[in-house]
């Protein structure tokens, strides 16, 4: 077992839902869809996946630079197709994103506490 792994289990010893359960299944449904379509187009779905999620990036970049609000909506879309992709890897969203929670923490607060303490601000 990973350091990771063993620090998502100390603070956190049961699987969290993160996601609402009508949530998770509206994603599960989303990608079963999207599955379908690519298997009878005959694309690789994980590479379609990666290909939109580019596109919406790129989208989401000019959308910004334009201060249109519709970027948050295209932000969305990403989250989607980030949700569909980790599903494709037969992977839990729970448990993902719980881990991903933890490891923004560690990071974010390993990253603070570096910073010389002029520059440190809080809000």
């Amino acid at each position: 077992m990973k350091n990771e792994e063993r620090r998502e289990k100390a603070v956190n010893p049961m699987t969290t839902n993160v996601i609402f359960p009508q949530a998770k299944a509206r994603i599960k449904e989303i990608h079963r869809l999207s599955r379908c379509y690519n298997q009878k187009v005959k694309i690789s779905h994980q590479k379609r996946l990666l290909h939109l999620m580019r596109k919406h990036v790129a989208e989401i970049e000019e959308l910004c630079r334009r201060k249109d609000k519709h970027a948050v909506v295209e932000t969305g879309d990403l989250v989607i197709l980030c949700f569909e992709l980790i599903l494709e890897h037969r992977a839990s969203l729970d448990k993902i994103l719980t881990r991903c929670f933890i490891r923004y923490d560690q990071k974010l607060s390993g990253l603070l506490a570096d910073l010389p303490k002029s520059r440190r601000r809080s809000r």
